[in-house]
């Protein structure tokens, strides 16, 4: 049976490429050989996830394993297609043995017209990397007034050590025996043929004698980077911030994804947020609101007074004129919204009531008048 990739990374079968990214992470992280020093069952574990991972994040090996767990074969990725490797019938899985007998590929309908020539292509095909979106909590005034974050994302670009080959520095290599040095293998059926990416060489064309424990083989770098990001003034969350080539990388020198982060505000203790407006609640005595008087709050832009006229009644929004959030994107101003709240005072002394007991007869006399 084919190892439980899924079980040695915690996720389940439907996981997201996200959710197996994060555990390959936090698992990496815990039993990386740094971390544990001579201790060779963290180090064994530590390549078992490698290798989960470099399986599960790729789609086409994905596939594949999922297909061999399904009818319950063997699974080597190291192996995986050549004659003679564990899998169906004694032999390496290929997508092409879903078709039955000998597979099939659309690359042997172009080598009908064009030769040998479409094969020998293969490899040097460029294929661009992913692009990669996460979504990151900020803070309220930073999301409303601009600013830099600092933002933790997976290494991008080519393994430092082994520099994308997939060897060991100073190690030999060899021809692929599978795709013989196309980086790409062809099984065809009657007309139609299936071409793919080779999962023995990974498209190189090339084995190295020793794998590059860097990378585990796979070329790319590995571990997280520390980058910052600049947010614009008033971003949205439906807006997101693109930064070019910090996705996944390419293959066969193919250009780099690129990497979007979607903001999100997160709350603040006394300022809302309703698109370029700010809005704030602040209390005021009862003898302001029938006065007037004044009334400060804070804004994004710092503490700002404001008049409070007589006869204010309870919810009264006075403007503080652009005084919100100034949108970078869209040029927009907004204006601030102070909410009034009018505090009636639970408790009176004795003149504060007969003072308010004479306001009450006088007010009735003059509405009787």
């Amino acid at each position: 049976m084919a190892k439980d990739y899924y079980q040695i990374l915690g996720v389940p079968e439907n996981a997201s490429e996200a959710d197996i990214k994060r555990a390959y992470r936090e698992l990496a992280k815990k039993y990386h050989p740094d971390r544990n020093s001579g201790n060779s069952d963290a180090e064994n574990r530590f390549k078992e996830i490698g290798e989960a991972y470099s399986v599960l994040s790729d789609k086409t090996k994905r596939e594949q394993y999922d297909t061999i767990r399904r009818y319950g074969g063997s699974y080597d990725p190291r192996t995986a297609g050549q004659p003679g490797a564990g899998g169906f019938g004694g032999r390496g899985f290929n997508p092409g043995d879903l078709f039955g007998g000998g597979g099939g590929g659309i690359g042997d309908v172009f080598e009908q017209f064009f030769g040998g020539a479409a094969r020998g292509r293969a490899r040097s095909t460029r294929r661009a990397g992913e692009d990669i979106t996460l979504t990151i909590g900020v803070d309220f005034l930073t999301v409303a007034r601009g600013g830099k974050v600092k933002l933790r994302v997976p290494a991008s670009g080519v393994c430092p050590v082994c520099k994308g080959s997939g060897g060991q520095p100073g190690t030999s290599y060899s021809t692929c025996g599978e795709c013989g040095g196309t980086g790409r293998v062809t099984r065809s059926q009657g007309g139609f043929a299936l071409s793919q990416t080779c999962t023995h060489c990974l498209g190189r064309g090339v084995i190295p004698a020793e794998t590059c424990a860097a990378c585990y083989g796979t070329g790319r770098a590995q571990g997280d980077t520390t980058i910052a990001v600049t947010v614009p003034a008033g971003i949205s969350e439906d807006q997101k911030i693109r930064i070019p080539g910090r996705g996944e990388p390419g293959t066969n020198g193919g250009a780099p994804g690129d990497l979007y982060v979607r903001v999100r505000a997160n709350p603040h203790p006394r300022l809302r947020r309703e698109g370029v407006d700010v809005y704030t609640e602040e209390e005021i005595p009862l003898a302001a609101a029938i006065l007037g008087g004044e009334v400060c709050t804070l804004t994004i832009h710092g503490e700002v007074c404001a008049k409070v006229p007589p006869g204010t009644q309870p919810g009264t929004k006075l403007r503080l004129k652009r005084k919100g959030i100034h949108a970078e994107k869209s040029g927009r101003i907004g204006d601030h919204f102070i909410v009034l709240k009018v505090v009636i005072p639970k408790r009176l002394t004795k003149k504060q009531r007969e003072l308010i007991e004479e306001f009450g007869k006088a007010g009735g006399q003059a509405r009787r008048g």
